[in-house]
């Protein structure tokens, strides 16, 4: 994860609305941005009560850009159903105001991160998230993005980011990281997924879920919606929540018939490959990761990874 290129301001988002929106939208363009968060790969610009801009800060992250504005809609179609929102886009914004780069108006989703709701209190979150995910786990059509981080067999997504297990052992200690590796090499001789390719939201870690009262009202950011094995969506479950809050997302998600025997092998895995490369992200470009990361250690620990 390489650190922002560019810090789009507001002054920047208020030349690039009042340019390029067309008059069935103008009336957005006089509503002042106000930022509303910065990752790693997007800024985000809230505008009045029910819209939000999205701009990548990096080009690396500008080909997810392009696949949240073309599938985010069908892939997070059968969220509707549950009541559950997602930041559908609204217009597809084009490089100028001195900006390089496509950036997308879209829906904003009300609620709080879940990242900022007590782990004691997600509870009610499991069941939600485990119908959520399950919901978004039908067969993708064959033109559906492929992503080489995530839905992709592990040993593959390994040779393509070799974890730096030194760095991780430096982070968290030796302890801590050999024991990730085990999760890890776990999942890689668990049977790899057979089924068709499932639609994936690509990255359902708690900053990415919105909750209202403790309930699941949203899941954000599309950026890597792809088609693939859901194990790595799966890792949610370590990533939320704590094991009693895992037992109940799980009975959810395997009463649907949707898993295999092995995708929780898979999805301890790619939880654990979530802490190295959190651990190995640039410091001050994206929210605090660092109690997601503590969370996910303590999950994955002595007990057994795949409870």
């Amino acid at each position: 994860m390489s650190a922002p290129e560019l810090r789009p301001t507001t002054t920047l988002v208020r030349r690039l609305l009042q340019e390029q929106l067309p008059a069935a939208l103008r009336a957005l363009a006089e509503l002042p941005p106000v930022p509303a968060a910065q990752g790693w790969d997007n800024a985000m610009f809230r505008l009045g009560s029910a819209h939000a801009v999205r701009l990548p800060v990096r080009q690396a992250a500008v080909p997810c850009l392009v696949h949240e504005q073309r599938w985010t809609a069908t892939a997070s179609a059968p969220l509707g159903a549950l009541g559950i929102e997602a930041p559908v886009p609204v217009f597809a914004g084009r490089p100028g105001a001195g900006y390089p780069w496509p950036w997308l108006l879209t829906r904003w989703v009300e609620g709080e991160a879940v990242a900022l709701l007590p782990v004691a209190r997600r509870a009610r979150l499991a069941t939600d998230l485990a119908r959520a995910l399950s919901a978004l786990h039908v067969p993708a059509p064959p033109e559906a993005p492929h992503n080489p981080y995530r839905g992709v067999p592990l040993a593959e997504r390994l040779r393509t980011v070799p974890v730096p297990w030194p760095a991780t052992a430096a982070a968290l200690g030796r302890g801590t990281a050999e024991r990730l590796r085990g999760v890890v090499e776990d999942g890689v001789r668990a049977a790899p997924w057979s089924r068709p390719p499932v639609w994936l939201h690509g990255d359902p870690h708690p900053w990415n879920l919105v909750h209202r009262a403790g309930r699941l009202a949203g899941l954000i950011d599309f950026g890597d919606v792809c088609a693939g094995d859901p194990a790595s969506d799966l890792a949610a479950a370590w990533l939320v929540l704590d094991a009693p809050q895992r037992a109940a997302f799980r009975a959810v998600a395997e009463g649907t018939g949707r898993y295999d025997a092995d995708v929780w092998r898979r999805a301890a895995a790619w939880a654990a490959l979530y802490v190295t490369a959190l651990t190995a992200g640039p410091a001050g470009a994206a929210p605090d990761f660092g109690p997601v990361v503590a969370h996910v250690v303590r999950e994955l620990g002595p007990a057994g990874a795949a409870r």
